[in-house]
């Protein structure tokens, strides 16, 4: 699906640039889920002007569309330095697989290896709705989360994944070689429910291509972030 939005304004989350976008519902991505995004007049040529790429942008929280305000979305940072209040957006997607809270889930688990949990806190709205108890581990906690969220430091990761019934990651490509020592066959360290992992990885063609920008090498297979991820379940790649 394509549509345009507009960026409504700028905010700084965890001291980073962020854009609270407006846009039509079904624009909106779910958590895990992105959209490639151009600024109206930017070139999309990108064999030519590969400076002027689609950004893949997440949502770090939803908006609902009432009659007091437009609906859209608080996109996680970070975003292009080009993009100010009023900038018009060529936006495509939702794209690719995102998270999949199980209803059943009452003990969940997020965990963000190497950046901030900005693509992960998507969930909490779901999380919270379902009466769920929620764990946060990370290096940097922001400071506006829900209190219903606990903390934990990452020395207490096996404590926590043997406890959660759904552990929701996020890591950089560049993470996997560590996680699958983390969590691969013969690890000690145990996930005794549901796990997936969003990679973090460039994704230009967002599936029209195939190009291989994206590939990540899976348990068995390679596999393409843009249209196989961004999130994949753990055991398939560990």
């Amino acid at each position: 699906m394509q549509g345009e939005g507009i960026i409504e304004e700028l905010v700084l989350l965890d001291g980073k640039p962020a854009a609270r976008i407006l846009c039509a519902p079904s624009l909106i991505p779910a958590p895990g889920r992105y959209l490639l995004a151009h600024a109206n007049g930017s070139d999309s040529r990108p064999a030519l002007y590969p400076s002027v790429l689609a950004a893949s942008i997440f949502s770090t929280k939803s908006f609902p569309d009432t009659s007091a305000s437009a609906g859209g979305f608080l996109c996680a940072p970070p975003i292009p330095e080009s993009w100010t209040p009023g900038t018009r957006l060529n936006l495509r997607g939702p794209l690719g697989h995102g998270f999949d809270l199980p209803v059943a889930a009452r003990r969940v688990t997020l965990i963000a290896f190497d950046d901030l949990p900005r693509r992960l806190l998507a969930l909490l709205d779901s999380i919270l709705r379902q009466d769920a108890s929620v764990a946060l581990i990370c290096g940097n906690p922001p400071d506006d989360l829900p209190p219903e969220v606990e903390v934990q430091p990452m020395s207490a990761l096996a404590d926590i994944c043997n406890w959660a019934d759904y552990i929701a990651m996020d890591a950089a490509r560049g993470s996997l070689p560590e996680l699958k020592k983390m969590f691969g066959m013969g690890s000690p360290l145990g996930v005794r429910g549901e796990a997936q992992i969003l990679i973090r990885t460039p994704m230009p063609c967002g599936g029209l291509a195939e190009c291989g920008v994206c590939a990540v090498e899976g348990r068995k297979d390679p596999q393409l972030a843009c249209e196989d991820g961004p999130v994949f379940d753990l055991n398939e790649l560990t």
